[in-house]
């Protein structure tokens, strides 16, 4: 097995990489960090906003660090992940399953999470210092996640994202659901299908152990 390390930021879309490492039981040496006025840098001190934006140039999570070969994007990185594992297929069975895999990741991290997510938590992508522009530039965005969702919730017609097997897909989707509900969202309430996906979803002694470490609650009463 390859020397593997995830730089990681609580309850952040690289919890997505997290869970998965977990789930196929993969030895790796997590780094937390925390946003600083420079970037982020690690929790315990141990590495500098510097040091990690030589790691990740534009200084964001998750970074996966592979054998000294770096990779960014999450698709990248869940499919980097996942093809340690082939045998567990979570990444689809059938040709078909790959192709909606893909579909399906490189959505939530293009349109979900860098425009929807984005125009919500960092504004200034889009508009720069012109502070001015910022709440409305979040309004857009709350549109879009709402629009967005609504389009999960039509998708959901199996057991999980792609048909009856767990992919990698609904990882990278329990943390937007996450989000959403941490946002008034109002999920639960909204999106039954998806909800009963996540459900599951979080009763996966991966998940359990990948929320513990990063010290973040259970969405599901029924999952206490």
């Amino acid at each position: 097995m390859p020397n593997i390390t995830l730089y990681r930021v609580n309850n952040a879309c690289s919890l997505a990489p997290h869970i998965l490492l977990r789930e196929l039981q993969i030895s790796f040496t997590p780094i937390r960090l925390v946003f600083g006025p420079d970037g982020l840098y690690a929790a315990d001190g141990s590495l500098s906003s510097a040091d990690y934006n030589k790691v990740n140039q534009n200084s964001q999570v998750p970074t996966l660090v592979v054998d000294g070969s770096v990779v960014t994007e999450l698709p990248a990185i869940l499919t980097c992940i996942a093809d340690m594992a082939p045998d567990r297929k979570l990444l689809g069975t059938t040709p078909m399953e790959k192709v909606r895999v893909y579909e399906w990741m490189n959505w939530l991290s293009g349109t979900m999470h860098g425009w929807a997510w984005g125009s919500v938590l960092r504004p200034a992508r889009f508009v720069g210092d012109a502070e001015e522009m910022y709440e409305t530039v979040r309004e857009t965005g709350r549109k879009k996640i709402k629009a967005c969702y609504e389009r999960v919730e039509s998708k959901m017609d199996g057991k999980f994202a792609v048909g009856d097997r767990l992919t990698a897909v609904d990882f990278y989707l329990y943390v937007f659901w996450r989000w959403g509900s941490k946002h008034e969202f109002k999920v639960n309430e909204k999106y039954p299908k998806w909800r009963n996906v996540m459900m599951q979803v979080e009763k996966m002694d991966s998940v359990r152990k990948a929320l513990e470490e990063e010290d973040q609650p259970l969405q599901f009463a029924s999952n206490l």
